[in-house]
């Protein structure tokens, strides 16, 4: 106990260390003005190691999606509101490419013991809050309550990196047209939003409903359900309507496990146990289970004389369909530079797919964009700046956690 007492206080030891240190927008390193670093470390909570792993990451996944991610680790910014300093410093920077606001800042302020994942306009609707707080909580809080902050945000950021470089994704971060607009054109836009927000959870509510006195068949509501379910991840929500988001995990789980008839024969089925269904299975299917790209309910009557097998497809699974066996077990498993990209012309990098379940491979060339000459900031926030970052925007998206 006495061990861990003093290990605890010895973690802490570089808070109070800098505890009388405050950083503001102004005063906070760019990474960009010093080298071509993305890593803004100025207490050196981060090991000369772990620091090096994590600008190697943001330097890979700006080649191969041209996106750019800052990370800042402060020990204190006196009783300013991390989320909205967040957003300033992003601003500030201008993190991200110019046209397309595709920047991610990952703010740590120490001493309040909070980390701010900060999205452009164009990173929203790929890492919407929820799900930047699913990986802050999965990936991140767990090694900085140990004390390991370097491992903590080389965890976050090669999660984020995966589902960045999803073709989905890339495909969305590099077409998002830029969406900065006046105060007036935001008010005109939130005016629009609430009206069509009031509008979806009207037809929510009713969808509910419809849902639970349908007379389909009870996976057939389950996938409708799941339907909408799905897009509500993607819709930035007011907190209000949280207990609908709720409603609706509860509901899915609900359906999911009630009791269900053989459509072949009309008698009672019950849901075997996991060890039980692989028996029932393709080998593809179990494959599917064991990377948890697909998730298999499997029911059988009392004499399996009807068996029923119903695939539930998990979403951020970084598993698309196999051209060759149509398994949802085809991913993308390497990516090496061919040749980098420079201000005055473009480079080539080549990405490896392969299948985990008939071991299909194929090696896609794909061109990279030059890298940007930017310097400037943007628009709100502290004011523009001298940043090399790509001059992208953010309107506050983005979730965060405390640990």
């Amino acid at each position: 106990m006495a061990r861990n007492f003093i290990l605890y206080l010895f973690c802490l030891l570089p808070l109070f260390a800098i505890g009388q240190k405050t950083y503001t927008i102004e005063s906070a390193p760019n990474p960009k003005s010093s080298g071509n670093g993305y890593v803004s470390d100025p207490d050196n909570f981060l090991s000369a190691e772990d620091e090096a792993t994590l600008n190697r990451l943001c330097a890979e996944l700006e080649q191969s999606s041209t996106a750019q991610v800052a990370i800042v680790v402060l020990g204190s910014i006196g009783s300013e509101n991390p989320k909205d300093f967040g957003t300033r410093l992003f601003n500030h920077w201008g993190i991200g490419q110019a046209d397309v606001d595709n920047g991610l800042l990952i703010l740590s302020v120490m001493d309040q013991r909070r980390t701010e994942f900060e999205t452009g306009y164009g990173m929203e609707a790929v890492l919407p809050d929820i799900l930047c707080y699913r990986i802050g909580m999965q990936e991140l809080v767990p090694y900085f309550r140990e004390g390991q902050y370097g491992q903590g945000l080389i965890a976050a950021t090669a999660e984020i990196k995966r589902l960045l470089e999803n073709p989905d994704a890339l495909a969305e971060i590099r077409s998002q047209p830029s969406r900065r607009k006046s105060y007036s054109q935001r008010m005109g836009f939130l005016a629009l939003w609430l009206a069509i927000n009031l509008i979806f959870h009207l037809f929510l509510t009713g969808y509910l409903i419809y849902s639970r006195f349908s007379k389909q068949r009870i996976y057939d509501r389950h996938q409708m359900v799941y339907k909408m379910y799905r897009w509500w991840l993607i819709i930035p929500f007011p907190l209000p309507y949280l207990l609908f988001y709720l409603g609706m995990r509860y509901w899915l789980r609900k359906l999911r496990d009630m009791p269900r008839y053989s459509p072949k024969n009309g008698k009672l089925m019950h849901k075997l146990t996991e060890e039980e269904e692989d028996q029932y299975l393709e080998l593809g299917q179990v494959v599917e289970e064991a990377i948890r790209s697909i998730d298999y309910d499997v029911w059988a009557t009392e004499n399996y004389d009807d068996i029923l097998i119903l695939p539930y497809q998990r979403r951020w699974s970084g598993y698309s369909a196999c051209p060759k066996c149509s398994y949802r077990t085809y991913s993308k498993t390497d990516t090496v530079v061919l040749r980098h990209a420079t201000t005055s012309s473009t480079g080539l990098r080549q990405n490896t797919y392969v299948c985990k379940n008939c071991n299909y491979s194929r090696k896609e060339t794909v061109v990279i964009p030059k890298v940007s000459t930017s310097s400037g900031g943007s628009s709100s926030g502290g004011g523009g700046g001298g940043s090399s970052f790509g001059g992208g925007s953010s309107g506050g998206g983005g979730g965060g956690v405390s640990w």
